[in-house]
């Protein structure tokens, strides 16, 4: 049985366990994952910092995560994710931004799309996704922006259940109602899961974005190879910091 690996590229160091929880779950048996975490790329996103200067660290992110073996990167910021897919493209690593699958399924949903998201260097990305989705799909989508802004301080405490119920508190007093609304960020996972029993689609990327780098990695597998089993054990190597 072949094994293959799944790279990693966070911007926050927390995500390590989200996306472990979920690959735990998600993951066949013979696939592993490795993780890089570089903060910096997201802080440079948000001081605007020159595009060649984000693309080298994550040249050398994506690099890192080759050398421990992957052979798939999934990028779970949203701020530097379509730079990813573009840097991974020219290095042969193929690389996908966790909210790619979330955009497609919101693009699916309907015409009218409410993006809200927590840090102002996510807005752009997201909306100009969801552009490029429909565009591809031959629909049209019309797309309004929610700022949380106030949010991302309990985030940055550590305060990820506080952080997901302020989200999910706005959300609900969010008025008109949406045909999709998307979580911009990974990191707003939680107020999903709140939101659960809304009437309207609430979307977030880390579960999406998961089945679909698994989908593209074991892409050439047989059956056998994709026979579901525990991952427990595994997900130790190559870890980094």
């Amino acid at each position: 049985m072949t094994r293959r690996v799944l790279g990693l590229l966070h911007t926050a160091e927390s995500h390590r366990a989200r996306f472990d929880r979920l690959l735990t779950e998600l993951a066949p048996q013979n696939v592993g994952w490795v993780h890089c975490v570089r903060e910096v790329l997201l802080r440079q996103a948000l001081d605007t910092f020159p595009v060649n200067t984000i693309a080298a660290g994550i040249e050398a992110a994506l690099a890192t995560l080759q050398s421990q073996g992957a052979t798939q990167a999934l990028c779970t910021c949203s701020s530097v994710g379509g730079m990813a897919e573009q840097v991974g493209r020219q290095m042969g690593l193929p690389t996908l931004r966790v909210d790619r699958p979330m955009a497609e399924a919101a693009v699916a949903a309907g015409r009218h799309l409410l993006v809200a998201a927590c840090l102002p260097s996510t807005l752009g990305p997201t909306t100009q996704l969801l552009n490029e989705v429909a565009y591809a799909q031959n629909r049209r989508v019309e797309i309004e922006t929610l700022l949380m802004e106030n949010a991302w301080p309990l985030f940055q405490a550590g305060d990820e259940a506080g952080f997901a119920r302020h989200i999910a508190d706005i959300i609900l007093h969010t008025r008109p109602r949406p045909d999709a609304i998307v979580l911009a960020q990974a990191s707003m996972a939680g107020a999903a899961d709140l939101l659960k029993q809304s009437p309207v689609p609430v979307l977030a990327s880390p579960r999406l974005g998961v089945a679909s780098s698994l989908g593209r990695l074991t892409a050439t597998a047989g059956r056998a190879d994709m026979a579901p089993g525990t991952n427990q054990g595994r997900i130790e190597q190559g870890r980094m910091a």
